[in-house]
């Protein structure tokens, strides 16, 4: 879940600057007593002196257990201390004493979704905004948690009524991007982040992230446009020029790919996909020998990769190292199984290798694979 954790604050800190606290006094008829003490805890708020504030609350939950609204209060002045858990139980108190307290849903939900566990905030939200359906800041805070859940379609369809609300809210068309792009809705992704570009405060990851999109989308030559604007706002980003040089590389733009990957190794000769990518490219141009130290970088950094011994062991076949190559190619098919490709390379080196019982087992399972993806392919044609 890479980025989750950023994604959790990055609309809620848009929505809400604070809790939600209520500010109504207690019922009418309370004693006197109980309405010195709301005057009291409210001057002590304003004072930010949130621990004499919680003493006060504490002795008006003393005196009215059943004031909800001092217990949403008391939640309040414990989480401003940064005691989260006890804020959420105070606040579950409200919740029993007034189920139809907006607040208190809403105040466990958030705090639940900042301490990271958006999947328990959940029901928390949707309660709260089913109770106050018309409080923009719950259902964004909903949205959050429902993407930190990984629930992206339930995310979508809150943004969706948000973002007709403040259709150039910057952070709202951010997180509905992310979520298109975890779906897989790549069209809806673009559309929507290119509305966010429109918006001041484009970044290089946003760029990126367009472009990411467009490729998705199978617009990639507009991607790498995009990747390289994404470049020249955030220069510095290896893996923002990484994923120039890929797109390039998927191009066969290879000049611009060698120039834009060599760079990235020359700011980290640690970046394993770059030599992969590298390497490969090489190895495409046929010079396998450029490309061996790099494929080699690439199988240590990714030992469980199929795609970095397969590039491996073609490399060390093309050098005369067929042993190693046949090891590398043998890692690879045990890796994958079912690419039929790996199994003919890995064939071709063992007839050539003079190994022609298993060449003839190689192949014989290339032909296998390869057959049953034309007639699967047969199938789904209309």
């Amino acid at each position: 879940m890479k980025r989750v954790l950023t994604l959790l604050t990055l609309v809620l800190l848009a929505a809400t600057h604070h809790v939600w606290a209520a500010q109504s006094p207690p019922a009418q008829d309370a004693v006197e007593r109980v309405r010195s003490l709301y005057e009291t805890a409210r001057g002590f708020e304003v004072k930010n002196d949130w621990r004499a504030a919680e003493a006060v609350w504490k002795e008006v939950v003393a005196l009215v257990p059943g004031d909800a609204r001092a217990w949403v209060n008391l939640g309040v002045a414990l989480n401003r201390q940064e005691r989260t858990d006890e804020a959420i139980a105070a606040w579950n108190r409200a919740a029993a004493a007034d189920p139809r307290l907006a607040g208190a849903h809403f105040n466990i939900g958030l705090a639940l979704v900042r301490k990271n566990e958006p999947k328990e905030a959940v029901p928390h939200l949707r309660r709260a905004v089913a109770l106050a359906p018309e409080e923009g800041a719950m259902r964004r805070t909903l949205a959050v948690a429902l993407f930190g859940a990984e629930r992206f379609q339930e995310a979508s369809r809150e943004l969706a009524q948000l973002l007709a609300r403040e259709p150039r809210d910057a952070g709202l068309l951010e997180l509905a991007a992310r979520s298109f792009m975890r779906q897989g809705r790549f069209g809806e992704a673009v559309t929507v982040l290119r509305r966010r570009l429109d918006l001041e405060g484009a970044t290089g990851e946003l760029w990126a992230m367009y472009g990411d999109a467009l490729d998705g989308a199978g617009r990639t030559p507009e991607a790498a446009s995009a990747y390289e604007q994404a470049v020249a706002l955030d220069p510095e980003s290896n893996v923002t020029r990484y994923g120039l040089g890929a797109l390039y590389w998927k191009l066969y733009r290879y000049d611009e790919a060698e120039r834009v990957l060599n760079e990235v190794l020359r700011r980290d000769p640690k970046d394993a996909r770059a030599a992969f990518t590298l390497g490969d490219l090489y190895l495409t141009r046929g010079d396998a020998a450029r490309s061996l130290p790099l494929l080699e970088q690439a199988a240590r950094a990714y030992p469980s990769e199929f795609d970095t011994h397969f590039a491996l062991g073609r490399a060390l076949a093309q050098t005369g190292e067929l042993e190693r190559a046949a090891a590398s190619l043998r890692e690879a098919v045990r890796l994958n199984d079912k690419i039929a490709d790996g199994h003919f390379q890995l064939g071709r080196l063992l007839l050539r290798m003079g190994r022609n019982e298993e060449a003839a087992r190689e192949f014989d399972r290339a032909k296998q694979l390869h057959d049953a993806k034309r007639e699967a392919e047969a199938v789904r044609k209309p």
